[in-house]
């Protein structure tokens, strides 16, 4: 299991939306913060555009738990903000904001998904004079 959830943040760093698609499930449900849940098309989306405004974002995992189907991983995600995020133009800055993933896998695919990250202090690394 460690390997596949290992696997899954590596396509997402490398933005390699095809062998993301492989391992994720066409019935994915996700849940990312107080939002509404979202099937993988909608997910898909959202992280393309997370990756625009930080071209270079990557996952550097900290800490993993496995427990049968689940890979749940402590995590920070670091990049620079050069593109457009939400709407905030590109500020150059370096962010690192701490994450929390929850992942159930069946059959080797990703089909449930619930993610928390540390927006607050993503918007304050990114607004801060």
């Amino acid at each position: 299991m460690a390997l596949v959830g290992r696997r899954l943040y590596a396509a997402l760093d490398a933005q390699d939306w095809s062998r993301l698609d492989r391992l994720i499930s066409p019935g994915l449900v996700v849940q990312v913060g107080s939002g509404s849940a979202m099937g993988s098309t909608e997910w898909r989306r959202n992280q393309e555009a997370f990756y625009r405004g930080f071209p270079d974002g990557r996952h550097i995992i900290e800490d993993t738990v496995v427990d049968h189907d689940r890979f749940v991983t402590r995590c920070r995600f670091t990049g620079t903000h050069t593109g457009f995020f939400v709407d905030l133009a590109p500020t150059g800055k370096t962010v690192s904001v701490g994450v929390i993933h929850i992942d159930r896998f069946d059959q080797g695919l990703l089909v449930e998904h619930y993610g928390q990250l540390d927006m607050h202090g993503l918007r304050q690394q990114l607004t801060a004079v």
